[in-house]
């Protein structure tokens, strides 16, 4: 015999949505040059990029936009909600990594320059490297775990949040989210314009999409303006 209490509908448990997106791309991303925290804005290839995940998105209602500061993500984070509501929050502590001295370099430059310590940055095995003058890993997460914290706490469990950073912030903040050890940091890729969504619920994180950008398939490689 089935009771009264049995019969009542079992509350489903909501969740803070997180949608985390890449800038588009700029120059500097197409010469391999190392962007960090110079601002360098989009190119016409990376807002067509942005646009494009906008059509996407549309009719996704966001309690919040926030974005780094730097250019390339406010102008992304603006395309993506196009004058709507809500207004986009410039947000330090979304930033990229600092470089340091290698910032305006190519990857090959560096290379000539400082074989070595390329080597070990893009081995991805030690969280306390930095460039000379730069950011090593534990200070990203540091700023990123702020945000994250902050954030949490200011959003309901059943709103979503748009977030668009970098590939070293939404790394972090993907640590942030699903509460994994920093050794976890460099073992997934992001790609720019790349859409990613995490849901977080009161015990835990669960990853619902990373690094899909379908939304570029019907994008011409070679097109310029």
């Amino acid at each position: 015999m089935t009771n009264e209490a049995s019969r009542q509908p079992v509350e489903q448990v909501q969740s803070l949505t997180w949608y985390l997106v890449r800038h588009g791309e700029t120059d500097w991303n197409r010469a391999r040059r190392i962007q960090g925290q110079s601002d360098i804005p989009l190119n016409a290839r990376g807002r067509r990029q942005i646009a494009a995940l906008g059509r996407r998105l549309n009719g996704t209602s966001f309690a919040a936009v926030y974005a780094s500061d730097l250019s390339r993500t406010m102008q992304s984070a603006r395309l993506l909600v196009d004058g709507s509501d809500p207004q986009v929050l410039a947000t330090p502590e979304l930033r990229e990594f600092s470089y340091g001295e290698w910032e305006g370099l190519t990857i090959a430059e560096v290379e000539a320059r400082d074989a070595d310590r390329l080597s070990r940055r893009l081995s991805g095995r030690s969280e306390d490297f930095a460039g000379p003058g730069g950011e090593n890993t534990f200070d990203v997460l540091e700023r990123v775990r702020r945000f994250h914290a902050e954030t949490a706490q200011r959003h309901a469990p059943d709103e979503a949040v748009l977030v668009v950073g970098h590939g070293g912030s939404l790394r972090a903040l993907l640590v942030c989210l699903l509460d994994l050890p920093p050794e976890h940091f460099w073992r997934v890729r992001l790609d720019v314009a790349a859409l990613s969504i995490v849901g977080t619920y009161p015990e835990t994180g669960v990853l619902e999409l990373w690094n899909d950008t379908g939304h570029l398939d019907d994008l011409d490689p070679t097109e310029e303006e």
